[in-house]
């Protein structure tokens, strides 16, 4: 188990003693997990701690010959904004902020990272989440601290994409030959 799974369990157990503990709990209802995008649920457990409303969402879909991956930062509370820095393509798989330990549950042979700058005091993270799809495999909201974060998309192989942002979602579209623009 690795040492930011250790962190989310033990904070996880602590809150859970406190709401017993108050009476917050009585009556409450616990909500259902959100699958990802691909229909599946997220992989790695730690999303599922966390309502949606309060960590990035991430979505997953096909358009025609290309494909999308949504990073969706609108519904959080304290969020504003989302600039994009710059994004590569390499080999190299995301590691967890400032620990470095690798990102579980990310496949791909490429990764394409996004680095952007967020106005996010909850430093929120997301996923991995697994997808269903020829070149999107997983996804991941990474090391969001002090304004910025990586956002990272786990690949079969190259791609054509661009990165656009529309308020605060950044939107890949990706595609295997040229994209149809």
């Amino acid at each position: 188990m690795s040492l930011r799974s250790k962190l989310v369990l033990a904070t996880g157990s602590i809150a859970l003693s406190a709401l017993a503990l108050t009476g917050c709990a009585a009556g409450a209802e616990t909500p259902a997990p959100v699958p990802s995008a691909g229909g599946s649920a997220p992989a790695g457990g730690v999303s599922n701690l966390t309502s949606s409303a309060t960590k990035p969402e991430i979505r997953a879909g096909v358009h025609g010959s290309e494909e999308r991956v949504v990073f969706d930062f609108s519904k959080l509370p304290n969020a504003s904004g989302l600039k994009v820095m710059k994004h590569e393509i390499n080999s190299q798989s995301p590691a967890w902020g400032g620990s470095g330990e690798p990102v579980e549950g990310m496949t791909g042979k490429s990764f394409l990272h996004i680095y952007v700058e967020i106005a996010d005091q909850d430093r929120s993270t997301a996923g991995p989440e697994q997808f269903g799809q020829k070149l999107a495999k997983s996804a991941v909201v990474n090391d969001n601290s002090h304004g910025t974060g990586e956002l990272t998309i786990g690949l079969s192989q190259g791609v054509d994409y661009e990165v656009l942002v529309e308020g605060e979602k950044v939107i890949v579209n990706m595609a295997e030959g040229p994209l149809g623009r």
